[in-house]
């Protein structure tokens, strides 16, 4: 193997973060198969999935309601 391969697999090994959902999905894995592996993924990705809608819309009422703020105070600072 040479040592640019070696750096690419090195690189990736590295860069690959195993988390505590990670070792759920290799440890189902490893213990009941591959379906149930890629269910418990499947659950993680919809989690995170969901965890990212509500920080998205919750960003985009924050910032409605800031920017509405902003309005109404040039608004009265004008008047």
């Amino acid at each position: 193997m040479t040592p640019f391969m070696k750096g690419i697999i090195l690189g990736f090994s590295i860069a690959a973060p195993v988390g505590p959902i990670g070792v759920l999905c290799i440890k189902k894995t490893l213990s009941q198969g591959r379906s149930y592996g890629f269910i418990a993924g499947l659950g993680a990705a919809t989690a995170d999935a969901i965890y990212g809608c509500f920080a998205a819309f919750g960003l985009t009422i924050i910032t409605q309601f800031l920017i509405g703020l902003i309005y109404l105070e040039l608004c009265s600072y004008y008047i």
